[in-house]
């Protein structure tokens, strides 16, 4: 695969990501496809492969994270300070484990010291 076509493909993965995260907000979708269209700009006479590579990994690590990793949350009405939290299928959720304080902490076995005195005894 050329370059051109991977950084096209990573193009278009970040404006993906964008439509899906920001869905309904029309100001968010905006200012994230101009951040993105100036940072592609920025970029688009890059000629190191090296750099070309990093940045395409730069891309693609961007978009799993806006995919994995951001929320919106929106006020349900004006007057009630009720919010919804809207999260998409590819949303990381870290099982939640709840802490009881009753249930007994495990404790680590202490090592031995070996002695060093025994190696320093007059015979």
């Amino acid at each position: 695969m050329s370059h051109r076509s991977k950084v096209l493909a990573a193009f278009k993965s970040l404006h993906r990501a964008r439509k899906e995260v920001f869905a309904g907000d029309v100001r968010a979708l905006n200012e994230v496809r101009q951040q993105i269209n100036s940072q592609f700009r920025e970029k688009l006479h890059e000629t190191d492969d090296s750099k070309i590579e990093e940045n395409l990994i730069l891309a693609n690590d961007v978009a799993y994270l806006l995919r994995s990793t951001v929320v919106q949350l929106q006020q349900k009405d004006a007057d009630d300070e009720t919010y919804e939290l809207r999260i998409t299928k590819n949303t990381y959720l870290p099982e939640n484990t709840p802490f009881d304080p009753l249930k007994e902490m495990p404790v680590k076995q202490r090592k031995k010291k070996t002695s060093s005195c025994e190696d320093s005894k007059p015979s």
